[in-house]
């Protein structure tokens, strides 16, 4: 009976985990072009979500870290920025690129589909995903921001990347959530 009962289980894990993998590829994004694409259009082995507001001091601050991931990482995998909801206009979205640098691709989710899926909650939120989709690790990308309008001279502990490098090592993740601190995605 308790054979029955684990089957049952994993198949139904595996299950949900598949149909969760394939609704994360189904969201439609759209670029800063307008142009509409989705999450499955990558060919590298990871992929880090990062939801932004323009308007977010801390999605303003993070973007030369989230520009060394993705560059010190770059064989391996690709950062995409997420902008959610309908309050800002493109127009705000690219101000924000070509202020901060962004070198990275970013994108809208006007729907927030992805916002739900993934069930983010805050900007700047990270969410790092294998080539299946699957969420290795979800939450702040270090521990710089103690909580909105304080921070740490310097993070002392480096969630994202220890992912990343737990990952390319063929190690376990050992955090694999961590609170994220920022700016709340409101329901717009």
């Amino acid at each position: 009976m308790m054979r029955r009962i684990i089957i049952f289980l994993a198949a139904f894990l595996f299950t949900f985990l598949t149909v969760r993998a394939q609704q994360l590829t189904d969201i439609p994004l759209r670029t800063l072009d307008g142009k509409l694409v989705s999450l499955s259009s990558s060919n590298k082995k990871l992929t880090v979500v990062v939801f932004l507001s323009p308007e977010c001091p801390l999605s303003q601050s993070y973007i030369l870290n989230l520009n060394r991931i993705q560059q010190q990482n770059a064989s391996l995998l690709q950062v995409v920025g997420i902008f959610p909801g309908t309050s800002y206009s493109y127009s705000d979205y690219i101000t924000f690129r070509d202020k901060y640098k962004v070198n990275f691709d970013l994108f809208v989710d006007s729907s927030k589909s992805l916002v739900k899926a993934l069930a983010a909650l805050v900007t700047p939120e990270v969410f790092l995903l294998d080539t299946n989709f699957k969420v290795l690790y979800a939450g702040a990308i270090d521990n710089w921001a103690i909580d909105l309008g304080t921070k740490r001279y310097a993070a002392s502990e480096h969630y994202l990347p220890d992912a990343i490098a737990a990952y390319v090592a063929g190690e376990p993740i050992i955090l694999t959530r961590k609170k994220a601190i920022g700016c709340f995605i409101s329901d717009l």
